[in-house]
């Protein structure tokens, strides 16, 4: 087959929707598939090899997370539908549809046979809302217009209601390549591991990751574990936040390491005991989670809808209340000083995450496809 995957963010920023459409596109391309990746030009950052960019991106925010907002000038549009017309494409992977504009400008020119993955999830306080009511409507019109939908979890189901449309929805979780995650844990782990763990969070500095949440718990971890350290990673507009507690109770032993590069994060996530992930809401999946687990480190995470979909069976014991700084500190503190049910919890861990992984997914998103083009 060939297929067009349009992603509507920044390709060089890291990011769940941007690591789903690399890492499939590359394994479609191993099991004999040709794919062209279409997004808009990168922020700061030279043009990327391999991706057709198009539309100029600047930044925006809706719903406490940030993203890009594109447009693409009618003759780039035109110039690059005639290039993937003159290739042979045949099928269009959508996702997240309902980011403006540039992935609706090149889908509708295209006019091809459509599959769509809905990476989002609303929160659920605020599904009423003008803005909510907005999306849902863009949803319904990229519904009709497809020929399968994706979700990475249940949880977007309710909202976007595909059965109104007449469009099979499938439950996939993103794709993922495991592998360089997996070659990151095997390095040697750290000797003082059992006296002095580390803790680990890793991504954007923004209000609903939960990172206040966190830094509010740091000061209980510290004081009841002697030997910890934190290491926050990433970058946002709550960074001061994370400079207060580095001047307040305990946070000498708080390391800031502004946005890694993708070695560099999972080099971070490997080296820690535990990966803490506090997101509040809007979490449709958990790929950090996953990524963690391949890696050999365990999460700590907030039950939101996304997460719970990982962290199922014996995973549901890493599990705190969104936005419970206490009970956040308590998990913390029980797992790092329960040093066999880590060997437990992480001897279930990785076979739990591969099972996630692309190898174990691709398949799936292949007979999508052909069932999409033979309907």
């Amino acid at each position: 087959m060939k297929i067009v995957q349009i992603c509507p963010y920044d390709l060089a920023r890291p990011g769940g929707v941007q690591a789903h459409v690399r890492d499939l596109s590359a394994w479609l391309v191993r099991a004999g598939h040709d794919v062209r990746v279409v997004a808009p030009y990168p922020l700061d950052r030279a043009p990327l090899a391999g991706v057709d960019h198009c539309g100029r991106a600047v930044k925006a925010q809706l719903f406490g997370t940030g993203f890009e907002v594109s447009h693409a000038r009618s003759r780039d549009r035109r110039a690059l539908v005639a290039s993937l017309r003159d290739w042979g494409a045949e099928l269009v992977h959508l996702h997240t549809p309902w980011t403006p504009f540039m992935a609706w400008q090149v889908w509708r020119d295209l006019d091809l046979p459509t599959v769509t993955t809905f990476h989002a999830t609303l929160p659920q306080d605020r599904t009423g809302g003008l803005a909510a009511r907005a999306l849902r409507r863009a949803a319904r019109h990229f519904l009709t217009h497809s020929r399968a939908a994706i979700v990475p979890s249940a949880t977007p189901l309710a909202h976007l209601r595909p059965q109104d449309a007449g469009v099979a929805a499938h439950v996939l979780p993103p794709a993922i390549d495991l592998a360089p995650w997996q070659a990151a844990g095997a390095q040697p782990r750290r000797a003082d591991s059992a006296t002095d763990p580390e803790i680990v969070f890793l991504g954007r500095f923004e209000a609903r990751k939960g990172l206040g949440v966190l830094l509010g718990a740091w000061p209980e971890v510290a004081a009841r574990l002697p030997g910890v350290r934190l290491t926050v990673a990433g970058g946002g507009p709550q960074e001061d936040l994370l400079h207060a507690a580095m001047q307040g109770t305990e946070g000498e032993r708080i390391r800031f390491v502004p946005s890694p590069d993708a070695e560099s994060a999972r080099r971070l996530v490997a080296e820690a005991d535990l990966l803490v992930a506090p997101s509040l809401y809007g979490e449709s999946f958990g790929l950090i989670l996953i990524e963690a687990m391949a890696a050999g480190t365990l999460p700590v995470a907030a039950a939101n809808e996304g997460y719970r979909t990982v962290l199922t069976g014996p995973g549901e014991r890493l599990l705190v209340p969104p936005g419970d700084a206490p009970a956040l500190a308590a998990k913390l503190i029980e797992v790092c000083g329960d040093a066999s049910a880590r060997r437990a919890l992480t001897a279930w861990a990785l076979p739990h995450a591969l099972s996630f992984g692309v190898e174990a997914t691709g398949p799936a998103f292949v007979e999508i496809y052909r069932n999409a083009l033979r309907s």
